[in-house]
């Protein structure tokens, strides 16, 4: 019985002590702080490297040779003598001749100036007189109209080569001014077969009479 006794408390003293040695190994790191700071671990020392060039071989210098100068060419001179020959002047006479002038060419001779082409021609120098083709009526004017006005215009115009008609002239108007400006409007419609000399067609004046009146023109 003593002997059973002893070893429970031989079992239970040696399970204390490994107790007490885990506890003890537990608290080891809470006392033991670490000498290292992040800082030292980020700290970078710079290093700066040197190129080596003395490593390389210098170019070696070359030596440049003087070009040898060629040598100068020594032209003879030649001397050539010759004798010049002298001109010989030639005498020459020549005639004397005398030009007498025309007085009467002195202010040189008269020439008739040329003769000048008409542009346009009269009614009675052309072979074949201008034909009317076609005629705008003119516009009875609505007061002469409403008052019962009559009258009549005496025109001049140019028919040119085409029949066409321009240059229109009141030569005379009864009564005075009314009947005008109709005339005016109505003769450059009008066409005409152009007047014509040797079969040509030419610019030919004319001269007509438009009247007026209530029943038409």
């Amino acid at each position: 019985m003593q002997n059973q006794g002893m070893k429970k408390r031989i079992i239970t003293a040696i399970g204390f002590a490994v107790l007490i040695n885990i506890f003890l190994f537990a608290l080891i790191p809470l006392f033991v702080k670490s000498d290292f700071k992040k800082s030292d671990l980020e700290f970078v020392m710079p290093v700066s490297l040197v190129k080596n060039t003395l490593s390389k071989p210098l170019p070696e210098k070359k030596e440049k040779i003087p070009e040898k100068k060629p040598a100068e060419k020594i032209i003879p001179t030649v001397r050539l003598q010759h004798k010049a020959f002298k001109k010989q002047a030639i005498k020459m006479e020549l005639p004397k001749i005398s030009f007498e002038i025309n007085p009467k060419l002195s202010t040189g001779m008269p020439v008739a100036p040329p003769t000048p082409v008409p542009t346009s021609y009269e009614i009675g120098d052309v072979d074949q007189i201008p034909v009317v083709i076609f005629k705008m009526k003119p516009v009875y004017p609505y007061r002469a109209k409403r008052l019962n006005i009559t009258g009549k215009v005496d025109v001049k115009f140019l028919v040119d080569g085409n029949g066409s008609v321009s240059n229109i002239k009141i030569l005379k108007s009864t009564p005075s001014g009314i009947f005008d400006e109709c005339v005016l409007k109505a003769l450059p419609l009008w066409r005409f077969s152009p007047g014509k000399i040797r079969k040509n067609a030419v610019s030919t004046w004319m001269i007509t009479t438009i009247e007026f009146n209530m029943g038409g023109e």
